[in-house]
């Protein structure tokens, strides 16, 4: 199991070792140039992970409820996991190809 400390900064969030998300894990995937899903439903405190199956870079922007996630370069074969804490409703798009979009409802 992957283990994640979150802090909250300016500009976004910071991930480190040492707490576990009791959540589930809910997975998408990145292929033709689009998501798996155009929207999703999931519960506070579970973790989407964005699972690079494409054969191109990626970059995940989760906004939304106060929340800022940038992934960075996500390679092909990368997964992303973000985690949904807040209820809400949050945009997710990738920043190098901006036809990339889904939303994400937190209950």
């Amino acid at each position: 199991m992957t283990k994640y400390k979150i802090a909250l900064g300016l500009g976004g969030v910071v991930f480190a070792a040492g707490v576990a998300w009791a959540g589930a894990t809910i997975n998408i995937d990145q292929k033709g140039l689009t998501f798996s899903a155009a929207s999703l439903a999931v519960s506070k405190g579970d973790v989407v992970s964005f699972n690079n199956n494409d054969s191109t870079s990626h970059n995940i922007l989760v906004t939304g409820n106060g929340v800022s996630l940038n992934s960075g370069l996500q390679a092909p074969g990368v997964s992303f996991k973000a985690p949904f804490l807040k209820p809400g409703m949050y945009q997710v798009t990738c920043g190098i190809h901006p036809k990339m979009k889904m939303t994400v409802t937190v209950k």
